[in-house]
């Protein structure tokens, strides 16, 4: 029999745990598998809407064999009553021998307390394992607990020449169909869209994720200051799942203030498509932790529409402190991830 090690095991907690993202708010996504002698016996992610955790999904697929067993979870098992038992008292009464944790959660409920529960009722606890990866996993629930904001990704599609658009106003078709496919990709791992009223007006947007087999739509946000978007006319971001925010909601001219806004509602994960107007607004005021642009080998013209407004966006490197991580290749076009550098 061949046994993995810790950092195996951890990997596909960690991959579980992907497939939660942007559907487990305002919880984090996490990954839990129960391995005894070097044979995974159960698994779970935290299910949809934030409940129930990752602990008790996978403890539900083996009742009593996890007793001496090992269990890897992404982040520190909670430790206090709120409207479950804590996951760590589960693990105690579930008889399980060790417990490998990635990382702790930055809770003020928790902060530790999930790995003293589990040290003094005898079990043995690793901590650290693959940390900086599941850290990275649960940045927007770690913003939301310790920034009050969500972990902000823009996103921009943009000829060869820069432009968004061949004139303002006028929906203007910039990628093919695999980038496109590409972005309801990442669509489906964020837990709200936000857009700028001029995106509703020129392109009635439907906001939703198209992909086969991925059956989530995110919460679909729209800065309106004036109200000027009505449902009636704009289809596109009618139904339950819409959120339009006015100016007597909150200045949503103050991006920090729509942030905290969009935090104290338990978003984790907010995934801006704005127009010029608004992702320049949030790269001015520093709220950028990950920019996705994608590039076109086709042209616009010089009457067309900047990609950003008062800024060039070749330049968001160092205009925004932002580094590239990696370019994807998608048929004829690509795409430039970018990451914040703070």
């Amino acid at each position: 029999m061949v046994f993995l090690s810790d950092k195996d095991y951890m990997r596909m907690a960690l991959n579980l745990a992907k497939r939660g993202l942007g559907r487990t708010w305002p919880n984090p996504s996490v990954g839990c598998l129960i391995v005894k002698d070097g044979v995974v016996i159960g698994r779970g992610r935290t299910e949809d809407g934030g409940r129930p955790h990752a602990e008790i999904v996978a403890l539900g697929n083996v009742g009593g064999s996890a007793k001496g067993a090992t269990v890897y979870v992404t982040l520190e098992p909670c430790s206090h009553y709120g409207k479950t038992p804590p996951c760590a008292m589960a693990l105690i009464k579930a008889g399980v021998k060790r417990v490998v944790i990635a990382c702790g959660d930055p809770d003020k409920r928790v902060l530790g307390r999930g790995v003293a529960m589990l040290k003094d009722a005898g079990i043995d606890v690793e901590f650290g394992v693959l940390e900086k990866e599941a850290m990275s996993l649960i940045a927007g629930f770690i913003f939301r607990v310790t920034q009050n904001r969500p972990f902000v990704t823009l996103k921009s599609a943009t000829s060869s020449d820069n432009k968004i658009a061949s004139k303002r106003g006028l929906k203007t078709k910039i990628t093919g169909a695999l980038a496109q496919q590409y972005a309801h990709l990442m669509r489906s791992e964020h837990d709200a869209i936000l857009v700028g009223v001029g995106t509703v007006l020129a392109d009635n947007p439907l906001l939703t994720t198209r992909v086969l087999g991925l059956e989530h739509n995110s919460l679909r946000i729209v800065l309106d200051s004036r109200g000027r978007v009505s449902e009636e006319y704009h289809l596109g971001v009618g139904g339950d799942d819409v959120l339009i925010l006015t100016n007597s909601d909150v200045d949503t001219y103050n991006i920090s203030a729509v942030l905290e806004f969009l935090a104290e509602r338990g978003i984790t994960r907010l995934l801006v498509e704005g127009g010029a107007q608004v992702n320049s607004s949030f790269l001015e005021a520093g709220f950028c932790d990950q920019f996705l642009w994608f590039k076109s080998s086709h042209e616009i013209g010089i009457d067309g529409l900047d990609a950003l407004h008062g800024s060039d966006i070749a330049n968001i490197e160092t205009d925004f402190e932002l580094e590239k991580q990696k370019t994807v290749f998608l048929g004829e076009d690509l795409l430039e991830i970018y990451k914040s550098k703070a």
